[in-house]
């Protein structure tokens, strides 16, 4: 008890010494700290919560959560750097008392565009596919795992990470790692796969990781072609805006025959359709799996028939799969009088293009199908590729390898 009355007097000491007392400043991209000016500033306010809530719940019997003793001494230790907190894309306050240097990356995307592969210690199995355009994942353990399945968790403990990176949703059940993850090691649930989360998502990133150099380069480079494709679009007059069919390809739903599986503009895959001012036939649509019947497809008569492939990624040439789809509706006779079949408007995208941060480059690729005269002087690809190389230091070519788009 001693001892934890010296730690207590030790940083209310520290709190006056340092200012702590003093309100925070101003932050600015969503509340996310950025400069270093907000940074220290919200440093002192976490600091100085944190040391309330220990010293009520030490000496006043009060039961809010709190930092142990030892995470405050980091704190202070590399206070005014830290410590640092987000609210997490799951709604989970994470708050970190030292720099990350061992993270398992479950969910890997981000850390090659902020420039943090060297603090990645172990990578999920799927991630592995990423390694022909960022060569250091082949130095990073392997956890197995991937998707829906689950990785091996003896094989994280070995990283002896410091936190863990990892979806909301996809892989494992919402507390698999939450349950098994050693005291103190967070579990950081970030997607980086919605295009209105992208920036907000990079940012918390990039302020915990000390990258807000990378995450705030990444926002500028999204908006500045988010913007462009926004000033396009808006000169299409309405009565002119395409309607489109969301045909997302899955065997697991569909007799593809005689249906097809869509979705309706409350989903989530909706997006690329009305991203890109186009008007969902299906905008309405209230089925269960989202099937609708190929007759039911013909009578909308849609301009263009926009495809969702869950196939693709950079390792692979191979557009077997997206040709595959595209061959199914443009030859079904049943829809051969629609206009996007006779006109051959029909496109294939891999969601791997478009569930990302190569989100602005997906975009403008739909929105040069859609409306091809607004964007004739756009090249999608060459804006992946600016991608690749301003953020991955990849000189990987999109234009020769990897799989995104069919007919390109």
């Amino acid at each position: 008890m001693k001892a934890l009355r010296s730690i207590a007097l030790s940083l209310i000491i520290g709190i006056i010494c340092c200012g702590l007392v003093l309100p925070a400043a101003g932050l600015s991209t969503d509340g996310i700290p950025q400069t270093q000016e907000e940074i220290h500033s919200y440093a002192k306010q976490i600091l100085r919560g944190e040391i309330l809530n220990y010293c009520t719940a030490m000496y006043a019997g009060g039961n809010n959560p709190h930092l142990t003793a030892d995470q405050l001494a980091d704190a202070v230790n590399y206070y005014p750097e830290y410590p640092r907190r987000i609210t997490d894309t799951g709604n989970t306050t994470i708050t970190i008392v030292k720099p990350l240097n061992r993270i398992v990356a479950y969910n890997f995307h981000a850390m090659g565009t902020l420039d943090a592969v060297d603090s990645v210690v172990g990578v999920a199995n799927s991630a592995m596919e990423n390694a022909i355009v960022v060569p250091a994942l082949k130095t990073k353990t392997n956890i197995g795992g991937g998707g829906p399945y689950e990785p091996d968790f003896e094989t994280i403990l070995a990283c002896r990470p410091d936190a863990l990176l990892t979806y909301t949703q996809l892989g494992p059940d919402p507390e698999f790692f939450e349950k098994r993850m050693p005291a103190g090691v967070p579990v950081i649930r970030l997607d980086f796969i919605r295009p209105w989360t992208l920036v907000p998502e990079m940012n918390k990133l990039g302020y915990l990781l000390n990258r807000t150099d990378r995450s705030l380069e990444y926002q500028k480079w999204h908006d500045d072609w988010m913007n462009e494709i926004d000033k396009r679009l808006a000169t299409v007059p309405k009565e002119k805006r395409v309607r489109a069919f969301v045909d997302v390809w899955s065997t697991s739903f569909t007799d593809r025959s005689n249906e097809r599986r869509t979705v309706s503009d409350a989903e989530h895959y909706s997006f690329y359709c009305t991203d890109a001012s186009g008007i969902n036939v299906a905008s309405e649509l209230k089925s269960p799996q989202g099937t609708v019947d190929i007759e039911w497809l013909a009578q909308q008569k849609p301009d263009v028939i926009l495809g969702v492939s869950y196939t693709g990624s950079y390792d692979s040439d191979d557009k077997g799969e997206l040709k595959t789809q595209y061959d199914e509706l443009i030859s079904h006779p049943a829809l051969q009088e629609v206009p996007a079949i006779k006109n051959k408007r029909v496109y294939v995208l891999s969601f791997r293009y478009t569930n990302g941060l190569t989100y602005p480059a997906a975009r403008a690729r739909v929105a040069k199908w859609f409306y091809p005269e607004q964007f004739a002087d756009i090249d999608p690809s060459a804006i992946h590729q600016n991608y690749v190389t301003k953020f991955l230091g990849s000189s990987f070519d999109v234009t020769k390898h990897g799989v995104f788009s069919y007919p390109d």
